[in-house]
């Protein structure tokens, strides 16, 4: 009789990780944000990305002087700090030059972002202002959604395992940031509830210093 293989190791290799983080204080920071946005809103037109419906604003969220913008981005650039510390390990950063760009989403009833990733960045997130309840039927109403980007994963196998899955959503609630690398796709489902969802986003990335 066989008898069964003992196991010696296991590894996971090619891991995508997406944090989560909350930020102190933050029903006050987003108030502050919220009527800083609108004021802005009524003055800009707004641009069309992946946003499908919805309000995006311009990426120069870390170039405004607004405080509650100015908070936010100080709170963003610290998660991207401390997230690269966690999988860089020991090995120093030195001189190098947090780059970052952001933008703003306005999502009502019905609006979505389409599938899309960031290159050119190392780190892409979204932290979540507003979350008006959600009013639609789906399970999924208004959940981001991250795509595995490897093929052929389920072709071969009739046992679900979690790393042959090839979808993982989130539900956003207010105060949440989320931090993910900028390579992974992700999209938007529909959001289905009364209001708007107020969300920010951005990419970024560690440049050497110019001389």
């Amino acid at each position: 009789m066989s008898k069964a293989p003992d196991l010696i190791g296991e590894a996971t290799l090619f891991a995508t990780p997406v944090l989560s983080f909350t930020l102190p204080d933050a029903a006050v920071l987003n108030r502050t944000l919220i009527d800083e946005i609108a004021a802005r809103r009524s003055g800009e037109t707004g641009v069309q990305r992946s946003n499908r419906g919805g309000w995006h604003s311009a990426d120069d969220f870390f170039r405004r002087e607004e405080p509650g913008h100015r908070l936010l981005a100080e709170s963003l650039l610290e998660a991207t700090r401390a997230a690269t510390l966690r999988f860089q390990g020991d090995a120093p950063l030195g001189s190098l030059v947090l780059e970052a760009e952001g933008w703003i989403n306005l999502s009502h009833a019905g609006a979505l972002n389409a599938p899309h990733a960031h290159p050119g960045w190392l780190w892409s997130g979204c932290y979540y202002a507003q979350v008006p309840e959600l009013g639609g039927a789906s399970a999924t109403d208004g959940c981001i959604e991250f795509l595995d980007g490897r093929t052929n994963l389920r072709v071969l196998s009739v046992v679900d395992m979690p790393f042959l899955r090839t979808k993982a959503q989130v539900r956003p609630v207010a105060g949440l940031l989320l931090l993910f690398p900028a390579h992974l796709m992700h999209w938007v489902y529909p959001f289905g509830g009364a209001g708007e969802r107020v969300s920010i986003a951005f990419n970024a990335r560690w440049t050497r210093a110019r001389a």
